[in-house]
């Protein structure tokens, strides 16, 4: 999980749908908004429907730079949902407030990416918006965690994803905080872990090709990160993972080209 800037002025779509329920008994909300009801479901109506809907998650999908919101995997059409950070269940008067909708993967709920297609056509454990549900533990918001200092680390042998201590303390995180937004949103499931791990495993291997300058040096690291971070638009999948790998050489670029998420 990395740190999203948000658009600070919310999709159109959202300001029109909220003036036109300005007066109305009770507040609109977001299955109304991406959907026609059953009782208007005539194909024009539909498409009406998804007109409101396409524009907020691409909005989202640009401020989270291509990547779901909690585990950093690559967004795809068929492959993502809106995400309400305070579950609809626990406040309707936030279900179309702009500050609470992120973008995350399907989480295991639709058949896992190209990637990762080797586990099989569903993903097995549930993750990210999926595994949170309804869970009333508190955990990260991507929206107000620091974009430095990074406050996870991985195990290059599993591709498993951990707190850094050292890290939070700087951020003045709590530990424990980070470690129960891992576990609420199953950060750890498997496929997730060999996602991670094959993605440093080539970072591995780039980090130790022939090259006039040694393996693991601040330099090398710094011109690999470079090349694999872009200052702006869509991030790598995995991001925080290939940024823990490349450590200072990876700070050094990101702070380089102003990255603030």
């Amino acid at each position: 999980m990395k740190r999203v800037r948000k658009s600070a002025r919310e999709p159109q779509e959202l300001t029109d749908n909220r003036a036109r329920f300005a007066h109305a008994p009770t507040m609109p909300t977001w299955d109304k908004f991406k959907k026609a009801t059953p009782t208007m479901l005539t194909w024009d109506k539909f498409k009406k429907a998804t007109r409101r809907r396409e524009p907020v998650k691409s909005r989202l999908r640009d401020d989270q730079r291509g990547l779901c919101v909690y585990c950093e995997s690559k967004l795809a059409p068929g492959n993502e949902s809106v995400e309400h950070f305070i579950p609809r269940s626990a406040k309707h008067g936030d279900e179309l407030a702009w500050s609470n909708l992120l973008l995350c993967c399907a989480g295991g709920e639709r058949p896992a990416l190209d990637d990762v297609s080797d586990l099989g056509a569903q993903n097995p454990d549930k993750t990210c918006g999926h595994a949170k549900g309804n869970n009333p533990e508190p955990i990260l918001n991507p929206l107000e965690i620091p974009a430095f200092p990074r406050l996870f680390r991985f195990d290059s042998e599993t591709g498993a994803i951990h707190p850094d201590i050292e890290c939070c303390a700087v951020a003045g995180l709590d530990v424990a905080l980070v470690e129960q937004t891992i576990q609420v949103l199953n950060l750890r499931a498997t496929y997730l872990n060999r996602a991670r791990q094959a993605v440093l495993d080539v970072l591995l291997r780039q980090s130790e090709a022939d090259t006039d300058v040694p393996a693991f040096s601040l330099e090398r690291s710094f011109r690999i990160a470079a090349e694999q971070i872009p200052a702006t638009g869509q991030l790598p999948a995995f991001f925080t993972a290939i940024r823990w790998f490349l450590g200072q050489g990876a700070e050094r670029h990101l702070r380089a080209v102003g990255f603030v998420g």
